[in-house]
């Protein structure tokens, strides 16, 4: 059973909408820049530019809110230290100005600043502990920065205060599944679904707890879930094939996981886990020469990679060539050595 040992930064890519609109939600602006927060909603951001830009001319102790919402125009249009020398005139004007704090944590984390992003994070939450947006955004840094209780505590409280927000629920449960609490993983994998029933990713790592809780015919079917999600839309990931081929290879079905784990390396070529999965799976259904070929790119890809030396040796011994098995054991008994 495999899962990513880390949360990739694209997958945060999708957070930014949620933490640039949710920032919105957190705390109303003034009266003078509403036409302006409704231009940004819709997008229109030359033109809320030009209004902001205007007022701030115009005014002589221009408002913090003014300028946070140049940020957020600055953040929309991707020129992030544009978006931060805008919130710091934001926040000089107002320090306790929540919008620009919440901003500011994101924008952090969205460098990969994480500590950077906790900091911000937490002047925000000392001042509104309720704010949901920015819980998450503290839980996911410090789940970037290896603090799994720490993102636990987070995202816990993140998925009560935002019940309809996917990424709490969906994040809360890889944290619990890394710390092997699988009944809760279940519940909250379940519960991002609940949200985003397209989402492959949801269904893949609630096939992973399944199975991990020994419940394999469930798993099998969350797999497929995620396999069907991912063949009809957008979200493309060799994950749910990986996995079920997986799965099916450890309970003897060579010929079916050899399929699944091809079209894995279709859609990930680089992965040399999924080559030498599939190598291991042609060695079980006797197809030899592509399991000799497939192991053999993996360990030329990657030579400390122990478990293709293995396969790879085994292969060999099959085919006869026993001095060359031997090499690629020798190889995996001295890798494997602590």
């Amino acid at each position: 059973m495999s899962t990513e040992s880390k949360v990739p930064r694209l997958a945060f890519v999708a957070l930014a909408i949620v933490c640039l609109g949710g920032a919105f939600g957190q705390r109303p602006v003034s009266v003078s820049t509403d036409g302006v927060a409704a231009l940004i909603r819709q997008d229109r951001l030359r033109e809320a530019r030009e209004a902001l830009e205007g007022l701030i001319a115009q005014t002589p102790d221009p408002p913090a809110d003014a300028y946070y919402h140049l940020a957020v125009c600055d953040a929309r249009e991707g020129n992030r230290q544009a978006a931060d020398k805008s919130l710091d005139l934001a926040l000089s004007r107002n320090p306790d100005f929540l919008p620009a704090l919440h901003l500011k944590a994101y924008l952090q984390f969205s460098a990969g600043r994480y500590t950077e992003a906790l900091e911000w994070a937490r002047q925000f939450l000392q001042k509104d502990p309720d704010g949901g947006e920015t819980r998450k955004v503290s839980g996911l840094a410090r789940f970037m920065l290896g603090d799994r209780a720490g993102a636990e505590r987070e995202l816990q409280r993140a998925s009560i205060l935002l019940p309809r927000d996917f990424d709490a629920h969906y994040y809360l449960g890889r944290v619990y599944f890394e710390k092997s609490k699988l009944s809760l993983a279940l519940e909250s994998f379940r519960s991002a679904i609940q949200v985003d029933p397209h989402s492959v990713k949801a269904h893949n790592h609630l096939g992973q707890t399944l199975e991990g809780l020994t419940h394999f015919e469930e798993a099998k079917d969350a797999y497929q879930n995620a396999i069907e999600l991912e063949e009809e839309g957008k979200q493309r990931s060799e994950w749910p094939y990986y996995n079920l081929g997986t799965l099916l290879l450890a309970e003897g079905d060579a010929e079916q996981a050899v399929t699944l784990l091809e079209r894995a390396l279709e859609r990930n070529p680089s992965s040399m886990q999924t080559r030498t999965k599939l190598g291991a799976a042609y060695s079980a259904a006797s197809q030899l020469e592509n399991a000799r070929q497939q192991l053999r790119e993996a360990v030329l890809a990657e030579p400390s990679n122990a478990d293709a030396h293995y396969q790879l040796g085994r292969v060999l011994m099959k085919l006869g060539l026993e001095d060359q098995a031997r090499k690629h054991l020798a190889l995996f008994e001295r890798l494997r050595e602590p």
